[in-house]
């Protein structure tokens, strides 16, 4: 499973591994204030984003990366732990960094989304200091990646046992 989920990246391998994260002191820089959305953008980047899931879920057909639409438009992204992160380490996997990749890929396509939510677990069912640095590190990731700062959401921690992205409209 791990392997298909690697070759979903496209481009070959990626790199095994990442900078160390900030302090946890370290705050991110808040994203500069924009202007909502009208309804008629609303509409439309929902109807952009529910292109987005299908062809997200086509590369990850039959792996247990999980990806729908919720009622409100938004797009949610989960990858279970275990693809995510090896225990008590913060190095992003192989395979997630295949959905990353492709994340990535989907934000630089529809500029008018965003990464509203990005949330990484802990080895336990509780939130620690581990899952901030994960959060980080996906943070990171993607920013390698080309997704500008202002376009991701905070690093946090959840306690589901997956990492959850969640793009929504961008509030421009």
């Amino acid at each position: 499973m791990l392997l298909a989920l690697a070759g979903c990246a496209g481009v070959g391998p990626p790199t095994p591994t990442m900078p160390a994260p900030p302090p946890l002191s370290t705050a991110m820089p808040p994203a500069p204030a924009q202007a909502p959305l009208s309804p008629e953008q609303r509409t439309a980047t929902a109807a952009a984003l529910s292109v987005e899931q299908q062809w997200l879920s086509s590369w990850f057909r039959g792996t247990p990366v999980r990806i729908a639409q919720r009622d409100d438009g938004t797009l949610t992204v989960d990858v279970p732990r275990e693809f995510s992160f090896d225990p008590g380490r913060s190095v992003v996997k192989p395979a997630l960094a295949a959905v990353l990749d492709k994340v990535a890929e989907s934000l630089r396509r529809r500029p008018m989304s965003r990464l509203t939510s990005l949330a990484a677990p802990d080895d336990r069912p509780q939130t620690s200091p581990l899952a901030v640095e994960r959060a980080v590190q996906v943070h990171r990731y993607l920013r390698q990646r080309g997704v500008p700062a202002a376009r991701l959401g905070e690093p946090s921690a959840t306690s589901a046992a997956t990492v959850q992205l969640r793009i929504g409209p961008s509030p421009r």
